[in-house]
Formats: C-alpha cells, structure tokens, sequence
C-alpha cells in the first residue's frame, strides 16, 4: 500500500484518540500490542484515508473495530457501512466486535484476532511460536455472547 500524507489535523485527531481511548480499547490494546512478541503488530487509532480506525495490522491489512453504543444507531451503521467500504477498497478486511465483550474477556477476543491474522498470512497450520496448549487449554471458558 503506498504511503500517504495524513495531515496535521489527521495526525492530532488520532493522538488524542490514543489519550482518551475506551475502556474498551485500552484493554484490547493491552492484549494486541503483547502479540508482537510473535511477529503480529497493531497500530492503534491509526489514519487510513479519511478515517481513524481502532487498530491496524498493515501486515496482513487487518483493521480490528471496538464497537460501542453509537454502532448500534441507524446513523452509526450507514457511517460503518461507508467507511467499510473504503477501508475494503483498500484492500482491507474489517473485523467489528462489541465493546461489552472485549470488556469481559479482551484476551479472548485477542485471540480470536490472533487466529484471523494467522489465516490471512496464509500459514495457518505453522504455529508463530512455542508450543500448542496442553490437554485442557486453549479457548475453554470463551464468552458465549461474543460476535465474532
């Protein structure tokens, strides 16, 4: 993806963004920037275009939304509905979850965005690194109520 030039205002906009984060995003940033232990990196409240995503892995072109109450609006999913669209034309995939469930269990939902960037850089089955979990580990005890 070739480079751009994101403007003063652009560059402000997502500084104070990464200020005065969600509660939402601030845990999963948490989570997301541990993953870069393994050679998966995230930017968060990053300038694509005309908009400030949540977080980006211009890695495998993965955008990570937290959405919260104003998504759930006619006015917030026509605004998600065009920016989408953008972000795909892009080359971008976008993956939405609710802010709720990300509070509940923000590892999880790391997790799940570990797995979908694993598939998308197209070796799913060579683990980024150690061991696969014991008998017993892994995803048991996940929220049921997540969106994903």
């Amino acid at each position: 993806m070739p480079r751009t030039r994101v403007s003063y205002e652009m560059r402000e906009k997502a500084r104070a963004l990464r200020v005065h984060a969600t509660k939402g995003e601030s845990l999963l940033w948490y989570e997301l920037r541990d993953l870069k232990s393994i050679g998966i990196k995230f930017r968060r409240q990053c300038p694509i275009g005309p908009y400030i995503v949540d977080f980006a892995c211009f890695g495998v072109k993965l955008v990570v939304e937290v959405d919260g109450d104003l998504h759930e609006h006619e006015k917030g999913k026509r605004h998600d509905a065009v920016r989408d669209a953008y972000l795909r034309s892009l080359g971008f995939d976008i993956f939405r979850v609710d802010e709720p469930d990300v509070i509940n269990s923000a590892w999880h939902v790391a997790q799940v965005v570990k797995g979908k960037v694993e598939l998308m850089s197209g070796d799913p089955t060579r683990p980024l690194r150690g061991h696969p979990p014991l008998e017993g580990e892994g995803d048991v005890g996940a929220p049921q109520s997540m969106r994903f």
